[in-house]
């Protein structure tokens, strides 16, 4: 209740102009033009605390005040001064081979919109950067990532924050507010049109991410990292990497070699110990938290290369009447051998996971029972033996469990009540969403349904025809099953709460994922289907619903253009869909 107030209570200042994306919940702003020095100083400072409540604070937290009051701990340094780099490169150009990112924004705004200063008088100058580190008052995770940003008449920024990570959003959201003059032979620095300026800000959701399959095409650490830093300039906080599936397993297990030797593509496609560990600190320096998922007991297919007498099924044909895709095939249940490799797999995994995110993902969707040759209701028991071993490993490395939403809704499983239950179904057989059902249950869930946030969706169907069944379903014009493609505005569209009951919505505060599954997806047009459609998501996760209009459009056409900018979305191989 406290956030919620405090949101409310921010929700108050609109303005249109400001062209900051996700939009900030509350901000207001001038219209004198200020430069940013190239070689502008930052600054850190500390909340001293003040009456009977600071007092108490300090006596309570004194933790935090021995860490915090005089310097900053090791963590928020190298957070924060590697934040400051980044942003530093992005505005300032350092030399013809090292272009700045800021660009001219005649594009995205009605005329003289956005004055451009004539003349360059550089009087009005932003020298330094305070972060102010502010006590902390609550727990909630969301308020590490508030922040607030003024900058005063004069020129000087104070940044307040709570956490570093409140400060990595704060950066983000100070970079957009500088432009390209249009002549750089008259400026060299960027400018901005808006101060004095004061924004205040705070997510709605704790949990926005992108959940991104890395296994069923090839998908390199180099072109994971490329859009860590695409999902960190929209103020995602979380990448879900769906590790493994029936095609391939990617992921070097050190206490199970055999695995990526032999359940991989080629063995130069697959992810070392130090690829994960590259990517996960890379996230981690941008408040990104990475996380796995090994996708079990169904979508196993890939293990039979390496211990085949642990997989049932395998290749069984017809394979649609065995798994949702070829190559058929799920792990035994009730098998001591198999009991022994998902222990062997989670004690390597875990620990590796542990540093860098409080999560582990234990999949869980589309187990097909006809696999076993058993009824659900015959698979049920086992199905519960196998997740309550694997959860139970979780749990010994203080990790949070997540599984797909079917161990519920198909199987009606019981889970620890700490599980988050991931639902995609837009609607489950009794019309319902499969998040509302989830959160019936009395489970935390993560929301983005297939009918708007799957973007693999709307790109045509991957199977061919089988041209001996004159009655097969796959003919033209050959859709996928979740045609058509969801438009940036259909992404932007979706209500998570929609149809929510008041009393269960604190279950779905904890957020949701935007999914790109790679079917049909891999390095190559990796980017240019998920941007900037995943950027659509990252608003509504940010703030909440949003409504479609000329503002929005403009907005996100403005931070396509940073992602075009930044490096790597738009150029050469990879385009960007417009908007």
């Amino acid at each position: 209740m406290l956030l919620a107030n405090y949101i409310a209570s921010l929700m108050c200042v609109v303005n249109t102009v400001l062209a900051i994306w996700p939009q900030p919940v509350e901000f207001e702003h001038g219209s004198e033009v200020f430069w940013l020095y190239p070689g502008f100083k930052v600054h850190y400072k500390f909340e001293e605390p003040t009456g009977i409540l600071g007092i108490l604070q300090s006596r309570l937290m004194p933790w935090w005040y021995e860490r915090t009051i005089s310097t900053l701990d090791q963590y928020s340094k190298d957070v924060l001064d590697a934040a400051v780099g980044r942003m530093h490169n992005d505005l300032i150009s350092t030399s013809a081979d090292s272009p700045s990112k800021v660009f001219v924004p005649w594009k995205f705004h009605p005329k003289d919109a956005i004055p451009e200063p004539g003349t360059v008088k550089y009087e009005n100058t932003i020298y330094s950067i305070t972060f102010l580190f502010r006590r902390p008052y609550t727990l909630q995770p969301q308020i590490e990532e508030s922040y607030s940003l003024d900058i005063s008449e004069e020129g000087h920024v104070l940044i307040s924050i709570y956490h570093p990570l409140g400060g990595l959003q704060a950066l983000t959201t100070f970079r957009q507010l500088f432009y390209k003059h249009s002549d750089p032979g008259e400026a060299t620095s960027p400018y901005t049109p808006y101060i004095p300026l004061s924004i205040k800000d705070v997510p709605v959701f704790e949990h926005r991410g992108l959940n991104l399959d890395i296994s069923r095409n090839i998908i390199s650490p180099a072109e994971v990292m490329r859009n860590i830093e695409a999902l960190a300039m929209n103020k995602f906080n979380r990448l879900h990497l769906h590790a493994s599936d029936a095609q391939s397993w990617p992921f070097e297990i050190p206490a199970l070699p055999e695995l990526a030797v032999k359940g991989s593509y080629h063995k130069d496609q697959i992810w070392s110990v130090g690829d994960l560990h590259e990517v996960q600190n890379f996230g981690a320096l941008r408040g990104i938290q990475v996380y796995l998922e090994i996708d079990m007991p169904g979508h196993t297919a890939s293990i039979h290369a390496a211990y085949p007498d642990l997989i049932k099924s395998y290749n069984r044909q017809p394979w649609p009447n065995y798994s949702a895709q070829p190559c058929a095939g799920q792990l035994k249940l009730n098998n001591s051998a198999v009991t022994n490799l998902v222990t062997t797999l989670l004690d390597d995994l875990l620990p590796r996971t542990e540093p860098f995110s409080a999560l582990f993902h234990l999949g869980g969707d589309e187990v097909d029972a006809n696999a076993y040759d058993m009824s659900p209701s015959e698979l049920t028991p086992y199905l519960q033996d196998f997740v309550d071993h694997a959860i139970s490993k979780v749990h010994s490395h203080f990790l949070t469990p997540i599984v797909w939403e079917e161990h519920i809704l198909d199987y009606n499983l019981t889970l620890p009540n700490d599980t988050i239950v991931q639902a995609w179904r837009a609607r489950t057989p009794n019309g319902r969403s499969a998040v509302a059902e989830v959160v019936e249950r009395g489970y935390k869930a993560l929301f983005g349904t297939n009918e708007y946030w799957y973007l693999d969706c709307g790109f045509g169907g991957w199977r061919d025809p089988d041209l001996t069944n004159p009655d097969s379903p796959v003919k033209s014009p050959y859709l996928d099953y979740c045609s058509p493609l969801s438009n940036w505005r259909h992404v932007y569209s979706y209500d998570p709460l929609a149809d929510i009951p008041e009393s269960r919505q604190h279950l779905v505060l904890g957020g949701g994922e935007v999914h790109m599954w790679a079917e049909q997806t891999d390095g190559v047009n990796l980017d240019s289907n998920l941007w900037p459609r995943a950027a659509a998501a990252g608003e509504i996760l940010w703030r909440g619903k949003g409504v479609v209009s000329e503002d929005v459009t403009r907005r996100l056409a403005e931070m396509r253009e940073w992602l075009v900018a930044k490096g790597g979305w738009g150029r050469g191989r990879c385009r960007l869909r417009g908007v």
